[in-house]
């Protein structure tokens, strides 16, 4: 049985006075860390991709005099596992954060190339300053403020950082939880926005649709039959498909949608095209099946087929090309608690525990290691946008909040 998170916290009020000082001294360290952590592209996909950061990570959670180890299933594809053990070890808290981000777009589109991590009006700028290079740097001066004031945790910190995040996580932390590298009592995942604790994440369905026809010359169009034109009468049903099979979830707000994304069809100018791919993407709650997502889809495009004679005679194919599980964990887990505890303590507020509509590769880690999950940071909405950006005085405030969360989940 759990303590009360409020008498920890009044139990550990000494230390983290200490803690608070040293991170406040530090301020300029943390910035010029997180500046180091932009300056590493880790771009997915790119040729590197995530290898330079990992290791540059990796080499600042040894001067921490953490046990360090990699992996690497692909070529660079490497993740970080960093331990810093506790006097007993009685508990473990996993940080965990990813360390590839998405491409910087149009350079044009930044105020400050997206590579230099420079300062603007009190604020760093660069790809992966929110998503998720934050959370690793919040993490690495927390365990370092708590280290210079000589604050020793009973328990474990465990610090992992992996690859492959924004491409679904199969080559990232999928494969270290295999692997048995992922145990800890719970986890904080270095994503997310100061007045929510994100305790759930709606899941995904990506999956093609191809409609096929006859090819002719265009002279001739009617003795073909276009697959363009046989998609657009699937596009409409398909973007504006109402799920039936659902039931609203307590904490992960939002129905099942499904949104047509990318086409691909025709092969020459002058040729009916006999093919058309699309591909879509579908967000759902916890509480809905993959099984049932796919029903209704395909039952979508029976009544398609057997409704329009166009379509009738002629294939629509569909399959799944990649899913991702909803997850979601009880708002009274000691880590929500602990973590709610710690932002009122240093923002002054009360964090609302809720549900995302986006997908979260936390899944992993709740359903294969089996770790209840928050997500946390003082992020904002500018991740996957040119200008990308973290605030420092925020930053300096999450610092702290993990620090806290340490003090008090680990002794």
């Amino acid at each position: 049985m759990w303590e009360d998170p409020a008498v920890i916290l009044k139990r550990v009020s000494e230390q983290k006075e200490k803690v608070f000082t040293v991170i406040d001294r530090a301020r300029d360290s943390a910035v010029r860390l997180l500046q180091d952590l932009i300056r590493i592209p880790s771009v997915n996909p790119s040729e590197n991709f995530e290898k330079p950061l990992a290791d540059f990570v990796a080499e600042r959670m040894k001067d921490l005099g953490m046990e360090v180890r990699q992996m690497e299933p692909a070529k660079n594809r490497v993740s970080d596992w960093g331990q810093l053990k506790g006097r007993t070890g009685n508990r473990t808290l996993m940080f965990y954060s990813h360390l590839d981000t998405v491409p910087e777009g149009n350079p044009s589109n930044w105020i400050v190339p997206p590579f230099e991590g420079r300062v603007v009006d009190g604020r760093v700028v660069g790809r992966g300053a929110k998503d998720c290079k934050l959370g690793i740097a919040s993490a690495l001066m927390a365990l370092i403020a708590l280290r210079d004031s000589n604050v020793e945790l009973d328990g474990n910190a465990l610090l992992v950082t992996c690859a492959d995040e924004e491409t679904g996580g199969q080559l990232g932390i999928s494969k270290m939880i295999d692997a048995g590298w992922v145990k800890a009592d719970f986890c904080i995942y270095g994503e997310g926005v100061p007045d929510k604790l994100t305790i759930g994440a709606k899941g995904f369905c990506q999956l093609q649709i191809t409609t096929k026809g006859k090819t002719t010359h265009t002279s001739r169009k009617e003795l073909g039959v276009n697959a363009v034109v046989k998609m657009s009468r699937v596009i409409t049903a398909i973007d504006g498909l109402y799920f039936k099979n659902w039931k609203p979830h307590k904490y992960v707000p939002g129905a099942p949608v499904a949104s047509v994304n990318m086409i691909r069809g025709g092969f020459k100018e002058n040729v009916v095209p006999d093919e058309c791919t699309i591909t879509v993407d579908i967000r759902f709650p916890p509480g809905v099946t993959i099984d049932s997502i796919l029903h209704e889809v395909q039952d979508t495009l029976n009544q398609l087929k057997a409704s329009d004679p166009y379509l009738g005679g002629i294939d629509v194919d569909f399959r799944p090309i990649s899913v991702g599980r909803p997850v979601f964990v009880s708002p009274d887990e000691p880590i929500v608690r602990i973590l709610g505890h710690a932002v009122n303590e240093v923002l002054k507020l009360q964090p609302v525990p809720i549900g995302m509509q986006a997908s979260s590769d936390s899944r992993w880690i709740v359903h294969d290691a089996g770790i209840p999950t928050v997500n946390y940071s003082m992020g904002n909405e500018s991740g996957h946008q040119p200008n990308e950006y973290v605030v420092i005085d925020q930053y300096i405030q999450n610092i702290k909040v993990y620090a806290l969360a340490a003090l008090m989940a680990l002794n």
